[in-house]
């Protein structure tokens, strides 16, 4: 049975009457996604519950109604959850086409048209969260590594929207200011540059319904590429390209992130590589958080879905370690995804073993 969840005046959770003051969440699956977008119903798992409401040690199970259904996505560490569900003291990682809808949708922090609030509205109306730009800033307008110009035009461009639209937001700012936004793109730089010329050696290749012999030649197609490029063996990237060949159905989510063509442009290649990028920087901001026990929990918002249901496949996740400044990152990926393939999953066990 499907439950009452919003916010009271203070932003607390509200669950059919009961308010909670914090708690946590269990992300949902790959296998949750692709079941909410044809019910619109997820169930939701609450633990380590606040509340005097509830007995100390309560954990909740309940089944809730998503009304953002193909709409908005709030990805976390090792998957995702509901919008409602998001916690306080969040620093909410923007995707560009969360800043669009934001500045259409308020003008000085009221809504513009007068429906009825929603969960997106619960999220930058009860100013809980801190909104980080760093995706929207190094997407950019021009569909390339933006330089220093372009990104501080990008900020005081992006900041100036949305405090039109929600004077109050709290936009998250960094000791160093633009300064930081140059770091992360020079860190980023060169495996940005591989990753485009590895997607654009091997996407318009990919653009194909595929045969049990046609993948085999595929995948040392994306093996031989990713050598050439000088990828890690367990780039994400790399891991796009296998997925995209060994995912079963039409528009998968690896092909909805690649959005491959038989003519791939650069301009094609930068947009899934921010979109990777996007993954990897929740990822890592989580690592800092957690490690440094900073009391901010990271989410990353999007209307993206092939990018929702990608980041969803990385379940169980965990971080493993570290190695020149990149972390390690071991998660699984759900078996429904592949194909009755055995010769093709041993060849990607080997791969990533480091036989071939």
């Amino acid at each position: 049975m499907e439950q009452e969840v919003g916010r009271n005046l203070l932003g607390k959770l509200v669950v059919s009457g009961k308010t909670i003051d914090s708690f946590d969440i269990a992300p949902n699956s790959f296998a949750d996604m692709t079941t909410m977008n044809s019910t619109d119903a997820v169930t939701v798992r609450l633990f380590d519950i606040v509340s005097y409401m509830f007995e100390k040690d309560t954990k909740i199970e309940l089944s809730v109604k998503n009304l953002h259904k193909n709409d908005v996505f709030l990805l976390v560490f090792g998957g995702w959850i509901p919008c409602s569900f998001i916690k306080n003291n969040t620093i909410l990682l923007a995707d560009r086409n969360i800043v669009s809808e934001i500045v259409s949708r308020y003008q000085n922090g009221k809504k513009k048209k007068d429906k009825p609030a929603d969960a997106f509205d619960s999220i930058f109306l009860n100013n809980k969260v801190s909104l980080d730009i760093t995706a929207f800033v190094l997407e950019g307008n021009e569909m390339k590594i933006p330089d220093n110009g372009m990104i501080d035009e990008q900020v005081a461009s992006v900041t100036k929207s949305l405090k039109t639209a929600l004077p109050n937001l709290n936009i998250t700012k960094y000791p160093n200011g633009n300064g930081y936004y140059y770091m992360f793109r020079d860190m980023l730089a060169e495996t940005i540059l591989k990753r485009m010329g590895f997607l654009q050696n091997v996407a318009s290749k990919l653009n194909k319904q595929f045969t049990e012999k046609s993948r085999e030649a595929a995948v040392k197609l994306v093996f031989c590429s990713a050598e050439e490029l000088q990828l890690q063996k367990s780039d994400i990237a790399v891991l796009l390209a296998l997925l995209r060949i060994t995912m079963v159905g039409k528009k998968t989510a690896a092909q909805l992130v690649l959005k491959d063509s038989q003519v791939y442009s650069e301009v094609d290649s930068y947009n899934a590589v921010c979109d990777l990028s996007a993954i990897e920087l929740l990822v890592n901001m989580h690592n800092f958080h957690v490690g440094n026990r900073t009391g901010y929990n990271v989410a990353f918002i999007t209307k993206d879905k092939g990018l929702s249901l990608f980041s969803s496949l990385l379940s169980n996740t965990t971080v493993t370690g570290s190695n020149d400044g990149n972390l390690n990152v071991r998660a699984s990926i759900t078996g429904e995804v592949f194909d009755n393939d055995p010769v093709l999953v041993q060849m990607y066990e080997d791969w990533f073993a480091g036989k071939i």
